[in-house]
């Protein structure tokens, strides 16, 4: 009788401290980023990355409208920059799999129509957390330097990961949740939603006239839908190590890496992005359904900063904690409150906003802290 060769599924893997060691030799080295999906800024790039968060704002996407702004030419969503990231250094724990728990940014500079955009990065940090989700755990912090053609800093983002292994997690109900049909009451109250959205534009907000507590009109997003999905991987693509690859790409990287795959439901290897996409992936992970990208949501809690502040103000920082999924079918209604308001040691006059989304249900689903620098009234009010 022939001996019985191992399947591997893609969820057996357990961290080992070989894995753990290697992670950690990576700490603070610096590569240049593979794989990035987009490495100009161009106008179908700007403007793909904000449809694919739903941001219609006329500053990505119109020249004839911002030829009339104070940048003279379009100008990109400041996390447009998510299109660019690539991977730089290892990401290492093979077979491990990876929930993405929020990003922090600092924004530099904007985004100009034409830059050429560089990225470096690597792993920041990994720390070993205990966790009632899975058995052993980790959350590795990685790097990103974003660079101009005059290798000018735009932006540094750090990555935040738990890698938990996949078995262990699937055994958990951490993320029991049931949904039904809507009515077209309930969807009417969605759609009334989007249309009571507001955008500054071309009409400053000047700082003298924000007060601790305004707060900008909520944005709301969905119901989740497969289409929403999609569009959002054309803006965002496909360039990290366990993202779509098609056919050939497909069956050759799955060779040369074969702890990547998850198997679906018919037996075929497949990347762990089919989270994503396929509800059965999703619960051998232990999440009841498909669910969004976290960069998906955090393009979202950006938009109701650069919707608030219009043309003329700049975001500084974005930094987001994601704390639930966004399951297929849910709404997010996307919020934010003034918290602060200071004149900084540069002179820029700046406030700091607390946001969150919450979904139908009114569970927050992420929490995030942004600053921003706002024009000052040319009256000299203080």
């Amino acid at each position: 009788m022939a001996a019985s060769v191992e399947v591997i599924r893609g969820t057996e893997r357990k961290i080992t401290d070989e894995m753990v060691r290697q992670v950690q030799a990576e700490i603070g080295r610096e590569y240049p980023a593979k794989d990035q999906y987009n490495t100009e800024a161009t106008v179908d790039n700007i403007k793909h990355w904000a449809n694919g968060i739903g941001d219609l704002n006329p500053l990505w996407h119109s020249a004839d409208y911002a030829r009339t702004t104070c940048h003279g030419e379009i100008v990109a969503s400041p996390t447009f920059l998510y299109s660019c990231c690539g991977r730089a250094g290892i990401q290492g724990f093979p077979g491990i799999h990876t929930m993405h728990l929020g990003d922090d940014w600092i924004f530099y500079r904007p985004v100009r129509l034409g830059m050429k955009i560089t990225v470096t990065g690597g792993v920041h940090a990994l720390t070993e957390k205990k966790t009632s989700f899975a058995g052993r755990a980790f959350l590795q912090t990685h790097f990103r330097h974003f660079r101009n053609d005059k290798q000018e800093l735009l932006a540094t983002m750090y990555l935040n990961q738990m890698r938990t292994e996949r078995n262990t997690a699937s055994r958990t109900e951490r993320y029991r949740s049931q949904i039904e049909p809507y009515t077209d009451e309930q969807l009417a109250a969605v759609w009334q939603g989007i249309e009571a959205q507001t955008r500054r534009g071309d009409v400053p907000r000047y700082w003298q006239d924000v007060e601790i507590g305004d707060e900008p009109t909520p944005l709301t997003k969905g119901p989740l839908t497969m289409s929403d999905v999609v569009a959002f991987k054309m803006g965002w693509g496909s360039h990290f190590v366990h993202h779509i690859r098609a056919n050939e790409h497909r069956y050759w990287y799955i060779k040369r890496h074969p702890d990547l795959p998850i198997r679906n439901r018919l037996n075929v290897p497949d990347c762990p992005e089919a989270v994503h996409m396929l509800s059965d992936t999703a619960k051998a992970i232990g999440i009841p359904r498909w669910y969004d990208y976290g960069p998906q949501r955090e393009g979202w809690l950006g938009q109701l900063v650069t919707d608030w502040i219009g043309d003329e103000g700049q975001m500084l920082e974005l930094r987001v904690a994601l704390r639930k999924p966004n399951l297929e079918g849910d709404v997010q209604r996307i919020k934010g409150k003034v918290t602060s308001k200071e004149i900084d040691a540069q002179g820029r006059h700046v406030v700091g906003l607390d946001l969150w989304s919450e979904n139908q249900h009114k569970v927050v689903t992420a929490t995030a802290k942004a600053t921003a620098c706002l024009p000052s009234s040319p009256d000299g009010r203080k």
